[in-house]
């Protein structure tokens, strides 16, 4: 009777130990790389996933402002920041995680006027000026070294029905197709400032889409160029309602960035 019962036992013992053993799994070990890790804001950065026997792959993000590609081997970063990946893999036996920080600088995002190249660190954005008699154009707005109040430097590109990513060529008419620029110095808000412009010629004006969001088209990316431009700097006489020139000034823009939309 001894044996018999030794024998069940271990019988039992080893039906419940090959049953455990074929359906757990070992904890997966989390590993992930990028293609850069210094890269420039807009840049897009691939992840490599090095992890094993991962069931589960998600990533967190923190530090700015990003977005990651729904198939998760792709981030832009919309920030000069220091950002945080983490990985975290699961599967039935356990999970893991793998950070890597990334140190993201700041877009050379400028404009040159006469020779003195300026930072430009403010996004562009459209502005609809139609209930005073104007249009609807993209402006930045930004703070210049040295003087109390910003530049505001506007761009109106007129592409009628077509995607705002064109080839533009100046003109004063603003025929489809055509541009004009200028700008407000020393802009204190409303009718205060050091002087404004109206345009005189300039190279073409190139709009580009570089980076199309999977998510949200306020999140999509431009470049703006404008390698040359004349600009006839003045005041405005009000008695006359006439621009008065005051000389001219060179002129050329680069952006990289969002065109925020109307509100």
């Amino acid at each position: 009777m001894r044996i018999r019962i030794k024998y069940f036992l271990f019988s039992l013992i080893v039906v419940v130990f090959i049953s455990c053993s074929s359906t757990d799994k070992d904890p997966p070990t989390a590993g992930f790389s990028l293609s850069d890790i210094n890269p420039v804001q807009w840049d897009k950065v691939s992840i490599i996933d090095d992890s094993n026997e991962a069931s589960n792959v998600v990533y967190d993000v923190t530090g700015g402002d990003y977005s990651i590609m729904p198939d998760q081997t792709s981030i832009v970063f919309f920030e000069d920041h220091s950002y945080t990946i983490t990985q975290t893999v699961t599967n039935s036996g356990g999970s893991d995680t793998s950070s890597i920080t990334v140190e993201v600088s700041l877009t050379n995002n400028k404009y040159i006027l006469d020779g003195k190249e300026m930072p430009l660190y403010n996004s562009a954005y459209w502005y609809d000026a139609t209930g005073t008699g104007g249009t609807v154009y993209i402006r930045i707005l930004d703070d210049i070294e040295g003087a109390e109040n910003p530049n505001l430097i506007k761009l109106f590109p007129v592409s009628g029905n077509n995607p705002i990513e064109a080839t533009y060529a100046w003109n004063d008419n603003l025929d489809i197709g055509t541009y004009d620029a200028g700008m407000i110095y020393n802009w204190e808000g409303g009718y205060n400032f050091d002087w404004i412009t109206k345009g005189e010629n300039g190279q073409n004006l190139k709009i580009e889409l570089f980076y199309e969001d999977p998510y949200s088209t306020y999140d999509n990316g431009y470049i703006i160029t404008l390698p040359s431009y004349n600009l006839n700097y003045g005041h405005w006489n009000f008695l006359t309602n006439e621009f008065v020139k005051d000389g001219e000034k060179t002129f050329s823009l680069y952006y990289k960035g969002r065109i925020d939309p109307l509100d």
